[in-house]
């Protein structure tokens, strides 16, 4: 035989080998092997800036991928030029290589959806994000004394309390603290309404006063069918020159400056604090949490009433009065209730500080 053809014959078996080795390797990376005794789901979070070996072999050691050189080899080789995305992905074990690439390339992150109640103070509502992972503490605090986010309807206000709108939240671990703040005003801006302005320049009220009322109606109630009688009651004390003497207010304030135990105490509603409504007349600077949209429309739409006072029932709702004398007599008989469905094994609690003018 030639030595030509002996050549030929080895460039033949060199070539086979090199087409076999290709076909296992395809083969291999498409279908892996079983699954490791593990959870067949697993949430890997790849920071950025992960350099492409980080990936495939965080990849491996997770079970996703059966062996990080290899996977790296065929990434390279198919879309070396595609980049791989940052972010929280959600993977099988194991999973074929083209599904994990092609999740990577679009940038396939997990998203968390955040839900923010009603009422929640400014502090509370970055915690929900941050417990996901999402943003930290500091972060979100620096964010929140941007009011030039929400430009004119901020206007006056010490920092962004009462403008982040409660709403569910879709997000991922790659959204900033300002992405969040950002969508959180967007919401507000969109929810208050110009018609819901216009009604509060009829009141001569700002956005600033008018979310601020709206947050304590939010705080002192959450019956919607009470909403717009709690913020009449609001409406004439001060009309009247009365304080409002709001204890949501005080517990804001002992919020703000890190003094809140939980429990509000009689000592508790002579704290100095222009947030204190039990010392000084009118709103207090800003508001004192995030209120919803009925408690929004319950501040520019009052009800027109007679009432000046309320105090919570043992219902969870509230019995509203006209006169001091009718409101003594309603704490009367809301203690009763609460002493009468009390249970007879534990301690009667003491009846809180009625609301609404006390």
């Amino acid at each position: 035989m030639s030595v030509a053809r002996r050549i030929g014959r080895l460039f033949l078996l060199v070539g086979l080998l090199v087409v076999v080795t290709a076909v296992w390797l395809i083969n291999r990376l498409q279908h892996p092997g079983p699954p490791r005794r593990s959870p067949p789901e697993v949430v890997l979070y790849i920071p950025p800036g992960t350099s492409t070996d980080a990936i495939f072999r965080r990849l491996a050691f997770e079970g996703v991928v059966g062996n990080a050189k290899l996977a790296e080899i065929y990434y390279r080789l198919r879309l070396g030029a595609t980049p791989l995305q940052a972010g929280e992905y959600r993977f099988h074990r194991p999973m074929d290589i083209d599904d994990v690439i092609s999740r990577m390339r679009r940038g396939d992150v997990v998203q968390h959806a955040v839900v923010v109640p009603e009422g929640f103070t400014a502090e509370e509502t970055f915690q929900l994000f941050v417990d996901q992972g999402i943003g930290t503490p500091e972060g979100f605090r620096a964010v929140l004394a941007e009011t030039d986010l929400l430009p004119g309807l901020a206007q006056g206000a010490p920092d962004l309390e009462g403008f982040l709108f409660p709403e569910t939240y879709r997000v991922t671990r790659s959204t900033t603290a300002r992405q969040v703040v950002e969508s959180m005003v967007a919401q507000f801006r969109q929810n208050f309404r110009p018609e819901l302005r216009d009604r509060a320049h009829a009141l001569g009220l700002t956005a600033r006063e008018v979310v601020t009322l709206a947050s304590i109606v939010q705080k002192e109630t959450s019956l919607p069918r009470e909403t717009t009688t709690v913020a009449g009651v609001y409406w004439n004390r001060m009309t009247r020159g009365m304080r409002l003497q709001a204890d949501p207010t005080v517990a804001y304030a002992l919020k703000r400056d890190g003094k809140w135990t939980g429990v509000l105490h009689r000592s508790d509603y002579a704290y100095e604090s222009p947030y204190n409504t039990y010392l000084y007349e009118g709103l207090p600077p800003g508001p004192i949490c995030n209120p919803g949209a009925a408690a929004l429309e319950a501040a520019v739409e009052p009800a027109r009433t007679e009432f000046l006072y309320f105090v919570a029932d043992a219902n969870g709702g509230h019995t509203f009065s006209r006169t001091f004398e009718q409101h003594l007599q309603a704490i009367a008989t809301s203690r009763r209730a609460r002493a009468e469905v009390a249970a007879p094994a534990e301690p009667t609690p003491p009846a809180s500080r009625p609301s609404g003018g006390r």
